[in-house]
């Protein structure tokens, strides 16, 4: 083993203990600083205050996904052959955040008086934060394969995971008093609650601004996006373990970040009060975290195969579990008052599903590529999986022609194709036996 490749197959590297602490903190911010307005359980409720399609609200799923997926096939030619990706990391962050800051700006100086304004900023807002993710995630990725050695990173996205969901969980106790019936009312309620995702965004991104990057091999020459596009097909063809990975993360991711709906559902059809949103919240963030110590010990033990075919497991049992909660209420009565708290079963699951989703597919991607050939392999992974980032549109645009339940069972099926995919990988965990 070379010292270019120790942390890939289990060694400290020289950042290791620092860049854990600060990239799980960053992304604490970031990531906890989101379920302020949470893309789940309240931006719908925004949205629905301002307009009644389901369309936009899927469409502002769709913008985050295809914003973080698509620049990252064009960011591969770029960074390629550059052992120094620092750079790219704390440019775009910063920049990619500044629409988002303006936004809150404007609704604390003109407010929603012209709802079309506002979801035009908003979605604008929106995009760009993805955006800039999009064109710093090989580089933020990178640094992390580079810094975190195999048998620490289940270890890593677990703290981070844990981290972040007892932070979202605070969060979620302050959302429900502003949401609720003694909070300031609409719209200073979501005025609040989107600045509060404001100041998370800017201290996150001076977290970016102090991670640290080890120096590792890249490729000797550029690699031209052309080139990178015509070796998609041989990747695909040629490394099962690949294949099988951009198959489960297509349906899984497409499925799991699908979570708007749940609460559209709720508040539709069941009936479920706004201010139940907070409660919702909680239990994503309890899911997420309870279930992140077991996906990290799973990805340390048995490697990220494991984690990935947990994840499609629930991602094929979130929506199931939206239709058969509420039949077996109707079913039972003395049940129905408890609905609501039911209901939050979903989302237990869907926070459990997301988390693993992200963890199995990163790892799994880590451990296929060597230093040099990850940013290629980013790229083209997240370019293949991009079909499933319009999975959340294609559901919104379902709704407006069959029922939930017909369409929550169509998304199970989805799920039930990522959990085959996944069952069918090749063991990938290069890493773990390097370091056994």
């Amino acid at each position: 083993m070379t010292a270019s490749d120790s942390a890939r197959d289990g060694e400290a590297t020289e950042y290791t203990r620092w860049n854990f602490a600060v990239i799980v903190i960053e992304s604490t911010f970031f990531m906890a600083g989101l379920a302020w307005v949470d893309p789940a359980a309240v931006l719908p409720l925004f949205v629905g205050r301002l307009t009644p399609s389901t369309v936009v609200i899927g469409a502002i799923a769709v913008v985050q996904q295809v914003g973080w997926k698509l620049p990252q096939v064009f960011m591969a030619a770029v960074l390629g052959h550059r052992p120094h990706k620092l750079p790219f990391l704390r440019w775009p962050v910063l920049f990619g955040r500044l629409p988002f800051f303006a936004f809150v700006v404007y609704l604390w100086l003109v407010g929603v008086n012209d709802p079309a304004v506002v979801i035009w900023f908003l979605v604008i807002g929106y995009s760009c934060i993805s955006l800039g993710n999009g064109f710093l995630g090989i580089s933020w990725n990178d640094i992390i394969a580079k810094s975190i050695p195999s048998r620490l990173r289940g270890r890593f996205f677990g703290t981070m995971q844990f981290t972040t969901a007892v932070a979202a969980f605070g969060v979620g106790f302050v959302v429900r008093w502003v949401l609720g019936p003694g909070g300031p009312g609409f719209p200073m309620d979501y005025t609040w609650l989107f600045t509060a995702v404001a100041v998370s965004l800017a201290l996150s991104t001076i977290g970016c601004w102090l991670v640290r990057e080890p120096i590792r091999p890249a490729l000797d020459r550029p690699q031209s996006f052309g080139a990178i596009l015509r070796g998609i097909m041989p990747m695909l063809r040629g490394q099962p373990a690949f294949r099988a990975l951009v198959v489960t993360a297509l349906f899984g991711f497409g499925i799991a970040f699908a979570m708007s709906f749940y609460v559209v559902f709720a508040k539709k059809e069941l009936g479920v009060a706004e201010a139940t949103a907070g409660i919702y919240i909680w239990a994503m963030t309890i899911g997420g975290a309870v279930a992140s110590i077991l996906w990290g010990y799973l990805n340390d033990s048995r490697g990220p195969r494991a984690v990935l075919r947990g994840a499609g497991l629930m991602v094929m049992m979130t929506p199931l579990l939206a239709v058969l909660i509420p039949a077996a209420v109707q079913a039972v009565p003395a049940l129905r008052s408890a609905l609501p708290y039911l209901f939050a079963i979903v989302f237990l699951s869907g926070g459990a599903s997301i988390g693993a989703m992200w963890m199995g597919s990163t790892n799994c991607l880590f451990e296929l590529a060597d230093h040099a050939d990850r940013p290629r392999y980013l790229g083209v992974f997240h370019l293949c999986t991009l079909p499933g980032a319009l999975g959340a549109l294609l559901i919104g645009w379902l709704l407006n022609w069959l029922s939930f339940t017909t369409v929550f069972l169509l998304m199970s099926a989805g799920g039930a194709a990522a959990l085959v995919a996944a069952l069918l990988m090749p063991d990938v965990s290069r890493g773990l036996r390097s370091a056994s």
